[in-house]
């Protein structure tokens, strides 16, 4: 399944706008040039160069979907850890304009996926460091799947994973894909209770959109993760699973040594190493997490048949696997 899909409109912005925002932060920079950064899913994007060589990224958010503060302290958590780009400045006051915004570092590189596209492949180091680096972010534990509040504390509980399953496949997400993938996939739950039960065993700090453009490769190959707007508390399998997911231009490179580099990595750093039947259980996760993408009257034209063949051939996976 491609990540392509915007969940809200792009704020377009002219822009001597875009430099009275920038100049909330140093209003003696002088831009240069602007460009409009129009690939992502909910924020707008603004790439800045400055005439003393600095470029930076402007991060907007969409009004009725406001994640700035939660960001912002993820980065921060993030930091800490693993490469991520530094936050220079956060605006959410909405005097300028009616939404909030940050200003960070613009990361030179490609995402992951053009990286492994233009590559043929992607090599097990950088591969094995994207593992590290998930089991890193993974090491702050909670009780339960929740929202987090601005100092990254449960702020409010989640329905347990065990049920979401059914609340989504007999809600909206349920009407968007074929009655026999729901059938089969209630089927496959009801005979395989045990494994959803692993899956929520334990909770993590959770990247929310771990996906390929959302990890940035640098030119001297060391993996940088960005947007994380969609933090929160779930189950490791969350991040696993849609960093897992199929992605058509890529597919053919991600094979077993990739799978294993991944392990590698993560069991390098985490606080225990990944179960038997890890990935499996990555993809069981993932079918939660596909439903909540469509759990809405409408969805993007084409995101229904394109999450009916990949929950398909997840419980394909699944049902080899025993």
């Amino acid at each position: 399944m491609k990540d392509a899909a915007r969940l809200f409109d792009f704020q377009a912005l002219n822009e001597d706008m875009v430099k009275r925002l920038f100049a909330t932060f140093d209003p003696r920079a002088n831009i240069t040039q602007v460009s409009a950064l129009t690939k992502g899913m909910s924020t707008s994007n603004y790439a800045l160069w400055t005439d003393s060589g600095g470029k930076y990224v402007l991060r907007i958010y969409p009004p009725n979907n406001d994640h700035c503060r939660i960001e912002v302290a993820a980065y921060r958590y993030a930091k800490e850890k693993l490469s991520a780009p530094e936050i220079f400045f956060f605006d959410d006051s909405k005097q300028l304009v009616p939404f909030s915004y940050l200003i960070m570092a613009f990361i030179e590189g490609s995402t992951l996926g053009d990286f492994i596209e233009g590559n043929a492949g992607c090599p097990d180091p950088v591969i094995h460091r994207i593992g590290s680096s998930l089991a890193l972010l993974h090491q702050t534990e909670y009780p339960h799947m929740a929202l987090l509040d601005e100092q990254l504390q449960t702020a409010e509980q989640l329905e347990p994973f065990e049920s979401q399953y059914y609340t989504l496949l007999n809600g909206q997400a349920g009407s968007h894909i074929e009655p026999s993938t729901k059938e089969k996939c209630l089927q496959f739950l009801t005979d395989h209770a045990g494994l959803v039960g692993r899956i929520a065993d334990k909770h993590a700090f959770s990247h929310g959109d771990f996906i390929f453009s959302n990890i940035m490769i640098r030119p001297s190959l060391e993996p940088c993760f960005i947007d994380y707007e969609y933090c929160f508390a779930a189950p490791v399998f969350y991040d696993i699973g849609k960093f897992f997911r199929t992605r058509t231009q890529v597919e053919r490179y991600i094979g077993a040594d990739t799978v294993a580099a991944f392990q590698e990595g993560y069991n390098r750093e985490a606080r225990e190493p990944l179960p038997e039947k890890w990935y499996e259980l990555s993809k069981l996760a993932d079918i939660s997490t596909m439903l909540h993408l469509i759990n809405k009257p409408r969805i993007p034209d084409g995101w229904g048949m394109a999450i009916d063949g990949e929950i398909d051939r997840n419980l394909e996976l699944l049902r080899a696997g025993g």
